[in-house]
Parts: structure tokens; C-alpha cells; sequence
């Protein structure tokens, strides 16, 4: 049973950059914001300790669906 009385189509109501934060802080990684100036674009930028760390939320960003292009401004607090 489906309604198509709905003015909007059954989209994912959360918001790209909102759905990526949310599955990076899932992994734990809190220091992490994200922000989209495009559609498909998204921004990381924050704090996490290691360069591993770092590719890790990169990655996590890149497969999220709807994201076309990972930009990282993420630095680290730990240097080596």
C-alpha cells in the first residue's frame, strides 16, 4: 500500500552532509564535522589523532551514498 497523496517524493529526508557526520560518529571519530556546498560535495573539517584515523573517515565519507567528492581539511592532533 502506497500513498501518493505526499507532495515530495520518498526521498531520504536527512540531509547529506547530516547523514555523513552521523555514520562517522557511529565509528567513533566525534571531532569530525561535515558540511556540503553542493549536492554530491562534501567537506570534512576537524580533529582526529592519527593519519590512519584521517584516511579512515575519508573513506567512510567516500562510500557514504549520495556523495560524488570528498574534499578533507581534517587535522590531526597527534604528530609522529
Amino acid at each position: 500500500m502506497s500513498s501518493h497523496s505526499s507532495k515530495h517524493p520518498p526521498a531520504n529526508p536527512e540531509p547529506l552532509c547530516a547523514r555523513v557526520e552521523r555514520i562517522i560518529g557511529r565509528f567513533g571519530f566525534e571531532g569530525v564535522q561535515v558540511s556540503s556546498d553542493q549536492s554530491w560535495h562534501v567537506t570534512l573539517t576537524g580533529t582526529v589523532d592519527e593519519i590512519n584515523d584521517r584516511a579512515l573517515v575519508v573513506a567512510i565519507a567516500r562510500t557514504t551514498p549520495g556523495v560524488t567528492v570528498v574534499r578533507s581539511e581534517i587535522t590531526l592532533t597527534k604528530q609522529n
